[in-house]
């Protein structure tokens, strides 16, 4: 049995052709109609905060031994686990004033905080427009209610590391004031 198969192949090739030409038509018949999506963008205000005053422990006697340590309270009072510690100067906590849009919620986070040579920073406190203290670095961080403009006051707890001598040993710390 002879098979010819030029005319097998050309039956082949038309086939495949009508076949591929049917998919390419039918492909275009079920295209859906362009499909138009919105675009929404809210523009808001960037939220001002600014440092009325810094964080004071005042003059701490460098007698203090390793373990000490003294809180400045969101009130400007403060407390030491040693008397004496504090010999003179201000205490004061941090007073900030944050603008943001009337009516929102802020969330004031304290974090990057720094250490000084002789002491390290922990367990802050903020107090925003006199609702009372909230601890406010990392892991936490205060959440309120806000008007257009307010003050936060910032408190924390210096713990007195290794010994001090006499010089001035300043650090600073962030504090990131969100909106919603």
């Amino acid at each position: 049995m002879i098979i010819n198969t030029s005319n097998w192949m050309k039956r082949f090739a038309a086939i495949a052709g009508s076949a591929l030409m049917g998919l390419i038509l039918a492909t275009g018949i079920y295209a859906a109609n362009p499909e138009s999506v919105p675009v929404n963008v809210e523009w808001i205000a960037p939220v001002a905060l600014t440092t009325n005053t810094a964080l004071q422990f005042g003059k701490l006697d460098v007698n203090a031994s390793a373990a000490d340590t003294v809180t400045i309270n969101t009130d400007d009072t403060y407390s030491e686990s040693v008397a004496n510690t504090v010999v003179g100067g201000t205490q004061t906590a941090a007073d900030l004033t944050i603008t943001v849009p009337a009516s929102t919620t802020i969330s004031i986070l304290v974090d990057n905080i720094g250490t000084g040579t002789y002491y390290t920073l922990s367990s802050f406190l903020c107090d925003y427009e006199s609702g009372g203290d909230t601890a406010c670095d990392v892991p936490y961080n205060l959440t309120s209610a806000a008007a257009a403009s307010g003050a936060v006051e910032i408190g924390a707890t210096l713990t007195v590391v290794g010994t001090p001598t006499a010089v001035a040993d300043n650090t600073t710390f962030d504090v990131t004031v969100t909106y919603q």
